[in-house]
């Protein structure tokens, strides 16, 4: 009988100092989920796609452990890339269009295809008209590259 009251007092201290370590983690997870979703903000901001998608996918799982994931939120934060990604796309492919650097204007082009797809904005006959674009330019610098290549020969 004594050995079950002295077994008593010990394991209520036991389960304190437990709920105590328990406690102090999920602050620690809940504190690691605010800094990380800071994290996220910062880079959607002034970072690239690929960092700020490395970001949500970072602040995603610390959320999720930490019992704070907002699947709204997250959907926010992922639309909010994105429409960075494709607005910063078709500067890339106006840029590069420019420079007749044609191989890189296609690439942005795909990219801001993709991007404008995952978030339910693509616009088909936008991408055929920048397509067609690309086209036109390459069939125009070609036409000068042979007429100046022409302008040799004589």
């Amino acid at each position: 009988m004594l050995l079950f009251l002295c077994a008593s007092f010990v394991y209520p201290q036991a389960s304190t100092e437990q709920s105590k370590e328990e406690k102090a983690k999920k602050r620690e997870l809940k504190r690691d989920a605010a800094l990380n979703l800071w994290r996220l903000k910062k880079s959607i901001e002034e970072e690239g796609f690929y960092a700020a998608r490395v970001a949500l996918n970072i602040w995603r799982s610390t959320a999720i452990d930490a019992g704070t994931f907002d699947q709204a939120k997250y959907d926010e934060l992922k639309k909010q890339m994105y429409e960075k990604s494709v607005k910063k796309s078709l500067q890339c492919f106006e840029y590069y269009l420019e420079e007749t650097n044609f191989h890189d204007a296609f690439m942005c082009l795909q990219t801001w295809k993709i991007h404008s797809q995952e978030i339910g904005i693509f616009d088909q006959d936008k991408y055929e008209a920048l397509r067609d674009k690309l086209k036109d330019a390459r069939a125009q610098e070609a036409e000068a590259e042979k007429k100046q290549s022409d302008d040799k020969e004589r």
